[in-house]
């Protein structure tokens, strides 16, 4: 029998937690609300905060355009013109919530089926070493929802080597609205 993601029984260990996906697809893509997340992938543990697919289209649209921008040189109204054009990232998202508009029910909506996350500000640990990306030109990870291997709500606390709590440059901790 196959399922919501096309896997038959066999492979069900393939699937993307559900309860993740839920979390992603509702709270991040749908509400938009940003929260800290832990993850571990395959040994590695990253942590950040959990944001939408809109936001990252969102920022990678702005930073492709800047390079763009930055490369033409005395460009016309029509080169700006056509550079606003071709960068429109905001519309691929995978996360399109749909509900027949002839169906005057009240089931609820479908939640669509996604295939990635989105974690802005990634603090990578692994045994002796930690990376931090909050520098980066685009600091947000797109990561297959089916490479996590576990999950925990909230921002891990690195310890330093010297014994005290280290704090990543995270920013924002709350759901916003």
């Amino acid at each position: 029998m196959d399922d919501f993601f096309g896997l038959d029984d066999a492979q069900y260990w393939n699937e993307p937690d559900f309860l993740l996906g839920l979390l992603v697809s509702f709270l991040a893509n749908k509400l938009n609300a940003e929260f800290g997340i832990t993850l571990m992938v395959r040994g590695t543990v990253m942590t950040g905060t959990l944001v939408s697919e809109h936001a990252y289209l969102g920022r990678m649209n702005e930073l492709f355009k800047t390079i763009a921008r930055s490369s033409l040189i005395d460009p016309s109204d029509e080169d700006l013109g056509a550079l606003e054009e071709a960068f429109g990232f905001e519309d691929m998202a995978e996360d399109v919530y749909t509900r027949d508009e002839d169906d005057e029910s009240d089931e609820e909506m479908a939640f669509p089926p996604i295939r990635y996350l989105h974690l802005r500000d990634p603090y990578i640990l692994y045994p002796g070493a930690a990376m931090s990306f909050t520098e980066s030109p685009l600091p947000i990870l797109r990561l297959r929802l089916t490479e996590v291997d576990g999950w925990l709500p909230g921002r891990v606390n690195v310890i330093d080597r010297t014994g005290g709590d280290f704090e990543p440059p995270f920013h924002g901790d709350r759901f916003t609205q």
